[in-house]
């Protein structure tokens, strides 16, 4: 499933694929046609043509953490761009896992292209024109990151916080009072009106989420 953004200062196109229903993204900047995949996860040669379609020319992979599930497809991505790959450094141990998480799944998964740039949190990343502000927000994984484009009001957030629910915290490397403490942050920092891109299912708003979200309206 693909779906596609192509109005004002960014163009932003997402795929939905693999076991895991994982959403995969591209953002481009409309004035330079730079862009960045956001979690290269299973088909990653389709990743990079739905961003040929939109006629952005990847120059970054930014990756949200490691879990298979989002980074099976960077063979190909990093292949057929040969963007760098960022991520951050506490999620290091499960990227150099690949292999062994991709057993798990039934799947050959080969080792994966060495990680070129690492993130910290509050780093700026530009795509283009555009920029986006790195937040930490382990628990899902230790090294779990947002991308905040506050120009768009758009979070990547990958499987931090989904419509009606949060990313799994029983994973190892898994952290629940580390999610609490994200999760906290993300709906402080962000406001109401900021959208959601998440990892999984559908697009959401941080406000829509302070009123339904379970997991933000009891002490689980």
């Amino acid at each position: 499933m693909s779906d596609e953004q192509t109005d004002g200062p960014a163009k932003i196109a997402m795929m939905t694929g693999g076991p895991l229903a994982t959403n995969f993204f591209v953002i481009g900047c409309t004035a330079t046609d730079d862009g960045a995949i956001i979690d290269a996860g299973f088909a990653g040669d389709q990743i990079v043509g739905m961003a040929e379609e939109q006629g952005i020319e990847v120059t970054k992979i930014l990756q949200t953490h490691a879990h298979i599930d989002h980074v099976a497809g960077l063979h190909a991505a990093k292949a057929l761009t040969d963007a760098p790959i960022y991520l951050h450094p506490a999620d290091q141990f499960m990227y150099d896992s690949a292999p062994i998480q991709g057993q798990m799944f039934g799947y050959q998964i080969e080792p994966l292209p060495p990680v070129d740039e690492l993130l910290a949190d509050g780093q700026i990343i530009t795509v283009g024109s555009l920029s986006a502000r790195v937040l930490l927000l382990p628990g899902h994984s230790p090294g779990c990151v947002a991308f905040w484009f506050e120009e768009l009001g758009v979070v990547f957030g990958g499987d931090v916080l989904f419509a009606g629910s949060i990313g799994r915290v029983d994973l190892p490397g898994s952290d629940p009072a580390a999610m609490k403490t994200s999760l906290a942050r993300l709906v402080d920092e962000l406001p109401d009106d900021a959208q959601v891109l998440p990892g999984h299912g559908p697009a959401t708003t941080i406000g829509m989420e302070k009123k339904r979200n379970p997991f933000l309206l009891s002490d689980w």
